[in-house]
């Protein structure tokens, strides 16, 4: 995977040295900068990734009761699935596209930063900021090694991302908390790069104000319905026939 990275390694390592030689910011905030230009590239996919994810809040309960009236065919239940999407012009991938397009450039982030060298100020805050810091807060000598303060902030940041795009399904909702926990146990066995901590760090506050200003000016989107010829259909042709037929006796 590295060798079909490599244009994007190369990039981005370009990219980072253009902001730390010529604006003259160190390569953690050099990192900061990265998160924030490829997340303002990705504002139209994460606009439709958050109205795919309203419009599924909207949307479960009619897609249950299609589950639940089709649970035993599960041809026709794909098919009305479909046909409930199309009518509501909803796609169920459009939530993933925006961290799809992403994982290239984390992965090429990852090997840059483990084959690369950062002379020089490659600190970020407290990451190798001061010789005098406690032992348990100078862990990382720079952004190429593991550092667990960022890991616990990381954590933190992402649990309240994941809080704030949670749905009223219980297991996307579960599956959204135990997510941190999961990456955090993976990051800190492989120790991976600080580097990368903060580029995910970066993102999540991002996403975190992203979410807040785009949840208000993003409009819930109205249902149609998930299925014709209901119960309420037959009982509005019943009632003209029964008006009908008290009209008969009277005359």
């Amino acid at each position: 995977m590295e060798s079909i990275l490599s244009p994007i390694v190369d990039a981005l390592y370009w990219i980072l040295k253009f902001f730390h030689d010529n604006i003259g910011l160190s390569w953690g905030w050099s990192i900061v900068v990265l998160t924030i230009i490829v997340r303002i590239i990705l504002i139209p996919l994460t606009y439709r990734q958050i109205k795919s994810m309203r419009a599924m809040q909207v949307l479960q309960p009619k897609i249950k009761e299609l589950q639940e009236k089709y649970k035993d065919n599960r041809e026709l239940l794909n098919q009305k699935l479909m046909e409930f999407y199309k009518e509501n012009k909803f796609n169920p991938m459009g939530s993933c596209l925006p961290l799809l397009l992403q994982m290239p450039v984390f992965f090429a982030l990852f090997y840059m930063l483990r084959g690369q060298e950062f002379p020089g100020d490659n600190h970020w805050l407290w990451i190798g900021a001061w010789a005098d810091a406690p032992s348990w807060l100078q862990i990382a000598e720079n952004i190429t090694k593991f550092d667990l303060p960022l890991l616990v902030v990381y954590a933190g940041s992402q649990f309240l991302s994941s809080f704030m795009m949670t749905t009223k399904d219980p297991t996307q909702r579960m599956m959204m908390y135990i997510m941190p926990i999961g990456v955090g146990i993976i990051t800190y066995i492989g120790k991976w790069p600080a580097g990368l901590l903060i580029y995910w760090f970066t993102s999540n506050l991002w996403t975190i104000g992203q979410q807040y200003v785009v949840m208000k000016l993003v409009k819930a989107p109205e249902v149609a319905p998930a299925a014709s010829g209901g119960k309420a259909g037959s009982d509005t042709r019943k009632k003209p026939a029964a008006t009908g037929k008290t009209k008969s006796r009277k005359s």
